[in-house]
């Protein structure tokens, strides 16, 4: 329970492990692979930090730039800490 809490991309895997209906994802580690996927998916698009970042990591881009701002403050900007060095794109 408490990884499904503390984890985004794990929880939307054991979802999509179960069949549970959630929203079509990616996790990424990376930078260059993150803004591939945000141009394939277009805006608007979810940019979530994997970990706990108190309610603050979470980002609603209605646009591409700021979906492709918010991937470089968490993944390259370090802006969530730990928190931000996985993130799920749905």
């Amino acid at each position: 329970a408490a990884q499904l809490e503390g984890s985004k991309a794990f929880t939307k895997d054991f979802l999509a492990r179960h069949n549970i209906p959630t929203a079509e994802y990616q996790n990424f580690t990376e930078v260059e692979p993150a803004l591939a996927y945000l141009r394939e998916k277009g805006a608007p698009i979810v940019i979530k930090a994997d970990g706990l970042a108190a309610g603050k990591g979470v980002i609603v881009a209605m646009t591409l730039e700021e979906a492709e701002a918010a991937v470089h403050d968490m993944l390259a900007g370090n802006a969530f800490g730990d928190a931000g060095h996985r993130i799920v794109i749905e």
